[in-house]
Formats: C-alpha cells, structure tokens, sequence
C-alpha cells in the first residue's frame, strides 16, 4: 500500500490509498490541478483512481468534488444523510447531486481493490463520516477526522487498522487562551467539534499496537502547535508506534505492507 496526503488541515484535506494500479481518494478540499499534480507527483495515475469518498461537505474537505466530477466522471461516494441534510451546500459548491452515489451507514461498500466501511462521527455537517478501509492485499487504513468525541464503533476499527489517520486539531489551553470568540471555542470543544490533543493521543493509545503507524491529521494552525502534540504524544504512546504529526498543508507519503 502506498498512501499520500496531498493537504490536512483547514487550508484542505486530501488523503489517497494506492495499490496494485487502484487508488482511492478520502476528501477533495484542493484545487483539480493540485490534486493532479500531487497525483503526478507520487507517481499515482489518475487511470488507477477508482472512486472519491467524501468525510463531510465543510469546503475545506469537499470544494474540489465539483470540478472532480466533470472532469474524471469517477463515483463521488457520501452518506445519505449528509446529501438529504446539505441541499444548499451541495448547490452552492457546484456537486453534481445527480452523479453522487449516496451509501446508509453499516453499510459495506465494495470499490476494486477496496472495501470501505463508513462510520459516524461528530461534527456539525450533517452526515459527517469517517472510514475504515480493507485493501485487497490486506492492508487496513482508519481514519477519522472532524468529530467532536469519538464515535462508540471507531475503536474497534482503528483497533485492526495497521495505518490511522486521526485528527488532533487543538490543544486545550492554547484554545483557551487564543484569539478565538467565546462561541467559537465552544464550538471547536463541542460535541459537535474537533478532538483535542489529549482526546486524540489517548485513543491513539489505547487502539495502537507495535508496528502500527499513527499520523496525526488536521492540526489548527491558531490553536495547536505541531512541537507540543509531537511532544505530548512521544510522552503518552510506547515505543514501536510509528507517530507522525502532519503539520497543516504538509504534503507526504508513506508505505505499507499487509502484516
């Protein structure tokens, strides 16, 4: 498995999967050309893509599904709720509705040389979701991101996933004591929000084994350092756990094979 991600954080988020000549895309918050570039760039095709899924409609994971569609025609995959609940969103950043293929989540979705499990999460997009990812060859991708608390079915799949992407959006006091309203804080602490570091590392924690890979994703750049998260989670997670803190809009890439 070779995965990338071309962009985390509010700037945008894009994460691929790539094996054996089929690729699958988690988000599309950048420009056609930067994901084509980024593409080009990891030596991905984008022949070998064979579908989109799409967390939630915020613009900083969805802006580019419009211009993705008209210019590839691939599957668009997202929840049902989230394509019922966002009429006006989906209008406003020009997604084909026609041309989404909506999934109910506890559904297994079956993609060529993938299968995707969908799960909710938390977040204040209606429909938000996260996903664990079974490649053929074995490999097993989990990655959740824009929540507010953990939903009760994610640690058993980032319990059997070899590779997790998990959001670590904010340490608490310097959200606290940041240049962020009163509402806004709340907002971003809120059940409906972002995981803070704490929350983040500690279920990194407790569902990672020896030899798996955690990458921290999504980091703010207002209310999070990536220096404090690295040092919090070099701190709380045992040794022979990969840790990566992908600083915001860091590109990079990474390999994986089947234990």
């Amino acid at each position: 498995m070779h995965y990338a991600v071309l962009s985390t954080g509010s700037c945008g988020n894009c994460y691929i999967f790539h094996e054996n000549d089929k690729a699958l895309i988690i988000d599309d918050g950048v420009t056609f050309t930067k994901l084509t570039k980024g593409l080009e760039n990891h030596g991905i095709p984008m022949s070998d893509v064979q579908a989109m899924f799409i967390t939630h409609l915020h613009p900083d994971h969805s802006k580019g599904v419009g211009v993705f569609q008209r210019k590839t025609k691939l599957p668009v995959y997202l929840s049902d709720i989230a394509m019922n609940g966002n009429g006006d969103v989906i209008e406003k950043q020009k997604i084909s509705r026609e041309e989404l293929v909506p999934y109910s989540f506890g559904e297994m979705i079956r993609v060529d040389g993938f299968t995707v499990h969908p799960f909710r999460t938390s977040h204040d997009s209606a429909g938000s979701a996260g996903y664990y990812i079974e490649s053929d060859d074995g490999v097993r991708i989990f990655l959740m991101t824009d929540t507010g608390v953990i939903p009760d079915d994610a640690a058993a799949y980032a319990e059997k996933a070899d590779v997790k992407f998990i959001e670590s959006n904010y340490d608490e006091n310097m959200l606290e004591n940041g240049p962020y309203s009163v509402q806004l804080r709340r907002r971003i602490s809120g059940t409906y929000g972002h995981l803070s570091n704490r929350c983040a590392v500690d279920f990194a924690r407790r569902v990672s084994h020896q030899g798996d890979s955690v990458y921290f994703v999504h980091i703010s750049a207002n209310c999070n350092s990536p220096d404090v998260l690295r040092d919090y989670a070099m701190k709380e997670i045992p040794s022979g756990i990969f840790c990566r803190v992908c600083e915001r809009g860091e590109t990079f890439e990474g390999f994986r094979d089947a234990r």
